[in-house]
């Protein structure tokens, strides 16, 4: 069995996930981002592994880049795919929604999600309480090297394994919370967009331009990190400072990984900045220069 395990990543907790379950599985790791502005993708393997985080997902749950890439993917009619998404906040809430979304795309191209998967890790704080959501961190890595393990004897042994962590009661319980979220999700995608409250855009386009948000204070000594380590090389250096030129993915890699912290954006909580204590800045360079 041959294994192909493409990722997107961040923060670097996709990668970290991705790394470890290409090594247990002696599979190979391919960045999205190296391989996404291709004409189509074609892979000889016979199990597809694609690992994200999932970003708004009472709105869509997976990067543009994400569902990009498996619009160009060829023949997959007869392939294994697996997913895993992984989830900063509420897990369930957010993965589930994430994971459909996902299954409906490949079976648009005549796959099949066959098993699919979330795991929680820390997220980058994007507004929400750092006590809320960040605690226990390695309880949360502990348990992810776990689930790790899980997942493994699946797809090893081609196994299905459909998320069934929330009943369709439940499901149908979240269908008005998940209206009010949308409708918070979009107003606040029309400011960091800068868009007008009447704006035609739709949330994807939105997306792309929330970089206008984004912005360096006098602390950005021109080091050229954050345009490096952008999966999707959405930043120039103009002048020796960034610039942003509105194809954003909402990864916000380039605040993470600055040295300076000199990257700012629309809801940061100053001093609590994220990224996998097992990845490194030369990790994620690779991500975004293996092209």
């Amino acid at each position: 069995m041959s294994i192909e395990i493409y990722y997107f990543s961040g923060t670097g907790n996709s990668l970290s996930v991705a790394r470890d379950i290409a090594e247990k599985t002696k599979g190979t790791l391919i960045s999205i981002s190296s391989v996404v502005d291709k004409q189509s993708i074609k892979t000889e393997s016979d199990t597809i592994g694609i690992v994200f985080p999932c970003y708004l997902a009472q709105l869509y749950g997976i990067p543009l880049i994400v569902e990009k890439f498996i619009k160009k993917l060829e023949n997959i009619n007869l392939k294994y795919i697996f997913a895993v998404c992984t989830c900063g906040g509420f897990e369930n809430v957010n993965a589930l929604p994430t994971l459909k979304n996902l299954s409906r795309i490949i079976k648009s191209m005549g796959g099949e999600l066959t098993a699919e998967f979330s795991i929680k890790l820390p997220m980058n704080n994007l507004g929400y309480p750092s006590r809320l959501i960040n605690q226990n961190q390695e309880k949360m890595f502990k348990e992810s090297k776990e689930k790790i393990d899980v997942i493994f004897n699946v797809i090893i042994n081609r196994k299905k394994n459909k998320y069934k962590k929330i009943k369709a009661l439940f499901n149908g319980l979240m269908v008005p919370i998940y209206l009010v979220l949308q409708n918070f999700y979009i107003s606040h995608l029309k400011k960091m967009s800068q868009e007008p409250k009447d704006t035609n855009l739709d949330f994807r386009q939105m997306i792309l331009l929330s970089d206008k948000s984004i912005y360096v204070d006098d602390k950005c000594n021109g080091c050229t990190t954050c345009a490096k380590v952008c999966p999707a090389h959405n930043i120039e250096m103009i002048e020796n400072k960034p610039v942003w030129q509105h194809h954003c993915e909402m990864c916000l890699a380039c605040d993470e990984w600055c040295p300076t912290k000199a990257i700012h954006h629309w809801c940061k909580h100053e001093g609590k900045d994220y990224h996998h204590p097992n990845v490194k800045i030369s990790d994620m360079l690779r991500q975004s220069q293996d092209r």
